[in-house]
């Protein structure tokens, strides 16, 4: 007579009844887990069998991956590896287990063991998922003590009988992201510790929090592949071992990058800082020795600390979850964010402490951001923040939520530049999270501004040091639909002073809540590895820093995206500044909308249907003032257009892309300027590497091309739009009729920091006859620019920009003035050289728009 079908208490292959379904479904149903891994769970199903891999036994655990697997229609656990489910099986199932147990002790003498009759083993061959507990003192005591088989032991010497490969998968489950404290609390002892909780603890975080329970997943093991890797003489206990130490440190680096690192307190920290080695020679070399004097040192060192340091409170963050939460829908329509590239965030801050490099465009910046990483399961940085915010009440709450503060300046400040870098070595030997602003401040003009490298330094030393195994670098990119702090930055631009940060402009900003800002774009480039980069940029050195902090902003760069608003406004801005009929802009935008697309830039959901955002987009300036309509007697026309003023706004969002025009609109400038009819290879070479060494503080350059590369393409580009044909004699480039016709749209990416170069250029040597210092320059500038474009000599009012006089300025001192920044052949007087640069920035303004 052939075995009756066997039943074990640890599978749940039966269909629920369906007061038990709902029960279920019910409680486990927002239950959230990882949906990158979707695709790849199922893979490994088609391909395999999935094994999950969990730390502790819990047969909490069990129905819960059990159920929301099977909702979700992935690979979900039938078998529990020496997990007894009898307690929740219906009474038909427990009979037929009994049963079964009964038969087979009467048949052979003794129960059934699903090892020995090949039950376990059948259905691993099968691809029946199961899961495994890789910490189970139960099954311990069986395997070592009793010599009972060992779950992994056994996955393993199935694995080398079968050619089906096994997927090891670890995971966890978390109902809070509180993280974990240094010293345990009276609840730990009685209710388990958090990374243990006991039944009754387990029970009720469930219940408390099953609503923001989440599930993450390790890296996938595939069994097979790492036999073929292992050492033919180790044998399979030995291979359980390592493959169980590799599962758990899996589980335990997922853990820590949603909840980050065991929380430390403040005063362990500053215990921490204080007595290293290096602040207590700092505070000996400044005491001199004194006695009494090395007491007010310390004092004083302690004092810095304080400044300094965060004071991380969960419970901040979870206030200001709900807080902003309920204010990211007052002010925006939505907040698009791309849940693959957290996934690989979260993939790469396995490897070492993750340090985000985002853009700086607001003051809520930080906020959003943040914001946006704690509802996707992953710790929040500690934030480099400004000295400047923190002030009352505001400064308090930053820090309780992870923020640091930061003087603008360490300058003659050696105490404090010494304790400021060694706390921040001592948050890298904690693995924690780091977020900094590598422009310094918010960017006035809506391009990034070029990157400093005192902070990176310091990230960098500490690594060359051996305070952290690794660096992982993650580029971000927050875009604005619209900004906050849009007529701020016109005053500040304009030459009006910055308004410092205080209580009463926290208040005033409540008239923010009556607008509409559209929706704010996260976009993270690819995570770099600081050893990565070493290994394949060479050692440490001097230059590395800056380097790598040029390397960043271009990732950034790379990875900002292309909002509805940036693309109206470069339209408008470079081909319909006197005002367009619906028709022509769109013309307009279809023409850079196809070299948008041409070269992969990123571009906003929205515009997948560009003719409809467009028109949404317009109606927003109009319903704000920014674009104004006139209409024909008969309704049938609509003329839009911007006053001169309003420009300004959108020259903001113009310069939001203006870097993915860039070397195409030196090209076109340089084929356009001069009254040569062919344009020959050694004129454009001449020009490029004059506009690209003139614009060098305003805008930053792909690494690893050459100037002839980038040429090439461009003219490849016109070439392929009919703009541009070859000479006859083949030296050179001649405009067609469609190129002047449209070759100026890319050529007035140029223009308004050409006029702002030239009004610097006029105001300097009008200073030469006058005197006066840097201040009074500036608005001698901001003067001449107003002065000129009401007398019609400039036509763009934003060349008026305090930013842009700045960096002429720069060019003017550096390049013009000095010695240095002349050639041997160049030595005619400098007031001469002055003129003659003044006059070709005019002339090259003066290109046929």
């Amino acid at each position: 007579m052939p075995d009756e079908k066997p039943f074990y208490p640890f599978v749940l292959d039966h269909k629920p009844r369906l007061f038990l379904d709902w029960l279920l479904y019910r409680l486990f149903k927002r239950v959230q887990f990882n949906a990158n891994m979707t695709e790849p769970l199922k893979q490994m199903h088609r391909q395999g069998t999935v094994v999950y891999a969990i730390k502790y036994r819990g047969q909490l655990d069990y129905l819960l991956y059990h159920y929301r697997f099977r909702k979700a229609r992935l690979p979900y656990p039938k078998i529990a590896f020496n997990l007894n489910m009898s307690l929740i099986l219906p009474l038909s199932q427990l009979f037929r287990i009994l049963k079964f147990q009964i038969v087979h002790f009467f048949r052979h003498g003794a129960l059934p063991d699903p090892y020995a009759t090949g039950f376990l083993e059948e259905s691993i061959a099968e691809g029946t998922p199961s899961l495994i507990c890789l910490v189970d003192p139960k099954g311990f005591t069986r395997h070592f003590i009793h010599a009972e088989k060992d779950p992994l032991q056994f996955l393993v010497e199935t694995q080398k009988k079968s050619e089906r490969p096994i997927y090891l998968v670890p995971q966890l489950v978390l109902y809070k992201k509180t993280p974990e404290k240094d010293q345990p609390n009276f609840l730990d002892i009685f209710f388990g510790f958090k990374d243990k909780p006991g039944p009754l603890r387990k029970i009720i975080l469930f219940f408390r929090h099953h609503r923001q329970a989440f599930i993450d997943f390790g890296t996938p093991l595939d069994l097979k592949s790492h036999l073929t890797a292992c050492d033919p003489t180790d044998s399979s206990e030995k291979i359980a071992l390592q493959v169980k130490q590799m599962l758990l440190e899996s589980i335990d680096q997922q853990k820590r990058v949603i909840l980050g690192p065991v929380i430390k307190s403040r005063q362990q920290f500053k215990e921490k800082v204080l007595r290293d080695p290096i602040v207590m020679e700092a505070i000996q070399t400044k005491s001199s020795g004194n006695l009494a004097r090395r007491k007010h040192v310390r004092k004083e060192a302690a004092a810095y600390f304080d400044e300094i340091a965060a004071d991380y409170n969960i419970a901040y963050i979870q206030f200001a979850n709900i807080v902003l939460t309920w204010l990211w829908k007052k002010m925006f329509q939505g907040i698009e964010v791309d849940p693959n590239e957290l996934a690989a965030i979260r993939e790469c801050g396995r490897k070492g402490p993750v340090i985000y490099v985002p853009s700086h465009k607001s003051h809520i910046d930080y906020l959003v951001l943040n914001h946006i990483l704690y509802q996707h399961h992953m710790h929040i940085p500690r934030i480099a923040a400004g000295k400047n915010l923190s002030f009352w009440p505001m400064g308090p709450f930053f820090r309780k939520s992870g923020a640091f503060f930061i003087r603008r300046s360490f300058k003659g400040a050696r105490l404090y530049a010494t304790v400021f870098t060694r706390y921040i070595t001592a948050l890298l030997e904690e693995r924690h999270p780091l977020e900094f602003f590598i422009e310094g401040g918010r960017s006035r003009s809506g391009k990034l501004v070029l990157p400093k490298i005192g902070f990176l330094s310091i990230l960098i030393q500490a690594f060359k040091e051996g305070h952290c195994d690794d660096l992982v670098f993650v580029p971000a990119s927050i875009t604005y639909d619209r900004i906050v702090e849009e007529q701020s930055y016109l005053k500040e631009l304009g030459g009006g002073e910055k308004k410092k940060e205080s209580f009463q402009q926290v208040i005033r900003t409540r008239h923010f809540l009556k607008k509409k800002y559209g929706k704010i774009y996260i976009r993270f480039g690819q995570p770099l590895l600081l050893k990565d980069y070493i290994e394949q940029n060479g050692a440490i050195e001097e230059k590395t820093h800056k380097r790598l902090a040029f390397h960043l902003i271009r990732a950034i760069n790379r990875a900002s995206i292309v909002t509805p608003l940036a693309l109206l406004s470069s339209a408008v801005l470079t081909r319909h500044r006197r005002g367009f009929h619906l028709q022509d802009l769109m013309e307009t935008v279809t023409v850079l909308m196809r070299f948008l697309e041409k070269y992969q830039v990123p571009i906003s959901t929205s515009l997948s249907v560009c003719d409809k955002a467009m028109e949404e987009t317009l109606a927003i300036l109009i319903k704000s003032n920014v674009v104004r309509t006139l209409e024909d007697t008969e309704g049938s026309e609509v003329f839009y257009y911007a006053d001169d003023e309003k420009k300004r706004e959108l020259e903001y969002y113009k310069n939001n892309i203006v870097h993915c025009f860039m070397s195409h609109a030196f090209v076109a400038l340089s084929l356009l300027s001069g009254k040569e009819e062919v344009k020959s290879a050694a004129s454009l070479l001449s020009d490029y590497e004059f506009f690209k060494n003139l614009f060098r503080y305003e805008f930053i350059y792909d690494e690893g091309v050459t100037v002839q590369y980038k040429i090439d393409e461009a003219n490849g580009y016109f070439q392929e739009a009919s703009y541009i044909v070859e000479s006859p004699s083949g030296d050179g480039y001649q405009v067609t009729r469609l190129g002047f016709v449209q070759l100026p749209i890319w050529a007035a990416f140029t223009k308004t920091f050409l006029e702002s170069y030239w009004i610097a250029t006029r105001a300097v040597i009008a200073k030469d006859k006058r005197g006066g210092n840097k201040s009074e320059l500036l608005k001698t500038m901001n003067y001449l620019g107003q002065k000129f474009h009401k007398e019609g000599v400039i036509n763009h009012l934003e060349a008026v920009s305090r930013l842009n006089f700045e960096n002429a300025l720069r060019i003017v001192n550096q390049d013009i003035l000095t010695e240095a920044g002349t050639s041997e052949a160049e030595t005619s007087p400098s007031s001469e050289r002055l003129s003659r640069f003044s006059q070709r920035l005019h002339e090259l303004s003066q290109y046929t728009e």
